[in-house]
């Protein structure tokens, strides 16, 4: 995998180590989702859909290789590059998105406008301000708002590309 492909993986990485203790957990991963249900953005039957979506993720694709501990920063990089090729790989990672989607739809309309996007960097301790410039990215048809299947695709994509030139390199905002 490419040095920017590693850069991606340690943006991710930093956004999702909530405790910033340098480290990954399977309770990491379950907060990202209690953090949609505090901000009363999913209700609990929801919310625990997605934190379920995202303990699979945890389980199929980090458990093994950590056997059930913290992951590292290289660690983590080096699990999911082994990984990444795997056809399973984007169906795994595809599952919690549509429920972070209905999530940060908040008026329900089945798109996501740039305030909406701003309640999602919000949410997972990102600078809102960061928002506008990620949102502009992968708005693949620049309508001003994300479908369901722009917002899966730049998710699945973040994950999966190596093209530097390719917009979801900012799904989870400026890369570090």
């Amino acid at each position: 995998m490419s040095d920017f492909w590693v850069r991606k993986m340690k943006t991710y990485f930093q956004r999702i180590d909530f405790d910033k203790d340098g480290a990954i957990t399977q309770k990491d991963f379950e907060g990202m989702a209690e953090r949609f249900v505090a901000c009363e953005k999913l209700d609990a039957v929801r919310g625990k859909e997605l934190k379920d979506k995202l303990i699979q993720v945890w389980e199929k694709y980090l458990h093994f290789d950590s056997q059930g501990k913290a992951l590292n920063q290289d660690a983590f990089i080096a699990t999911i590059k082994k990984q990444v090729n795997e056809p399973s790989l984007r169906d795994t990672l595809a599952g919690p998105l549509p429920l972070f989607f209905s999530a940060v739809d908040a008026n329900a309309d089945g798109n996501i406008q740039q305030d909406e996007f701003e309640l999602f960097f919000e949410i997972i301790g990102l600078d809102k301000s960061m928002a506008p410039a990620s949102f502009k990215a992968i708005d693949a048809n620049n309508d001003g708002q994300l479908s369901l299947e722009e917002f899966v695709a730049a998710g699945v994509d973040f994950f999966t590309s190596e093209d530097e030139n390719c917009p979801t390199k900012f799904f989870w905002g400026p890369l570090v």
